[in-house]
């Protein structure tokens, strides 16, 4: 089970003995293949050196507290990121807040007093364009330089790469929002893409159309290009009922094949601005009326189908709808 800390925590007097630790470092947004290697590395030298497996990681991310809401879109939400790292076996997770006061920490007293008097450094895993401290001071160059000297083991990792490129979070994000191309997505996740949220009640359209679909709130997370998509939804009790949640670096086997469609629904008159909808269609299985409201979802998307269009009337939109379930079963099948 994955320990949530904090390095506050850890620098208390009364915190027994700290357990020696094989660190990695970064903000793990969507935790692709990248990511993952990191912390196989990490957990792969914890467990030769009898040490704790740990990411360090950052809330709320440095782009938000530097950008504001010029910031990116965040692929993962907190708990979605935590599950990761449990899923991927590491034991401890550190989320150090990042503030003003943290972002005039400098590169030395981060790896002395941080590192190496709260975490009992022993190995450090980290990628070749890893930069660290106020004014980004520290690098890979410095760490190996410590390391030498304090008996550390330093890990630099080249990075993954598909296609010739990088894999990286801000990839995946142009992917997501440029093309929709979620099977892409999926090659550089090494999983599909996860929406998560609570159901709640939509204006019921999809019932009149012969389509009931279920509506997903409180998403929290980039949302994909606007368009209709094929996939999986993973369906919970109650909000806030128990922990059971989706799981995060595969598809959760309870989740049920599915049509999902994001967008503002041009097709359809509404009063002042078009809200979002991320709605999703369930074909296997049987739900009642009204069943499934305040239910916790995962949406899986796993296949493209094409963009939001606007069409002449609802009945031409319903035609379209019905080719996009039959396409989602033969992909899905």
């Amino acid at each position: 089970m994955l320990i949530t800390t904090d390095f506050d925590a850890l620098a208390q007097p009364e915190t027994p003995g700290v357990r020696k630790s094989s660190v990695t470092i970064g903000n793990f947004d969507g935790c692709h293949l990248g990511h993952q290697a990191l912390a196989r590395k990490a957990c792969a030298l914890a467990e030769r050196l009898a040490a704790a497996a740990t990411v360090v990681t950052f809330t709320p991310h440095p782009d938000c507290f530097f950008r504001g809401d010029a910031a990116v879109p965040l692929l993962f939400t907190a708990a979605q990121k935590a599950r990761a790292f449990d899923e991927l076996g590491l034991d401890r997770q550190v989320i150090q807040r990042f503030d003003a006061a943290f972002a005039q920490v400098g590169h030395e007293a981060f790896y002395e007093d941080h590192l190496r008097k709260r975490l009992g450094l022993k190995a450090l895993t980290v990628g070749a364009n890893f930069r660290f401290g106020r004014g980004r001071g520290g690098d890979v160059a410095f760490l190996q330089e410590r390391a030498r000297r304090d008996g550390t083991e330093v890990v630099i990792d080249p990075g993954v790469t598909l296609g010739g490129e990088p894999i990286s979070s801000t990839r995946l994000r142009h992917l997501l929002t440029g093309s929709g191309d979620v099977a892409a997505a999926a090659e550089l996740l090494g999983r599909p893409y996860l929406l998560e949220g609570v159901i709640e009640r939509g204006d019921q359209l999809g019932r009149t159309l012969g389509v009931p679909t279920v509506n997903l709130e409180r998403i929290g997370q980039l949302i994909p290009r606007y368009g209709v998509y094929a996939g999986y939804v993973w369906l919970a009790g109650k909000a806030g009922d128990g922990a059971d949640r989706p799981t995060v670096m595969r598809r959760d086997v309870k989740a049920v094949r599915a049509v999902f469609g994001i967008g503002v629904r041009p097709s359809v008159k509404s009063k002042g601005e078009p809200a979002l909808r991320v709605e999703g269609h369930i074909l296997d299985g049987g739900y009642g009326e009204n069943a499934l409201y305040d239910y916790r979802s995962g949406f899986y998307l796993t296949h493209w189908l094409r963009g939001e269009e606007k069409f002449p009337s609802l009945d031409a939109l319903k035609v379209a709808m019905q080719g996009d379930i039959a396409r989602a079963r033969a992909l899905l099948a």
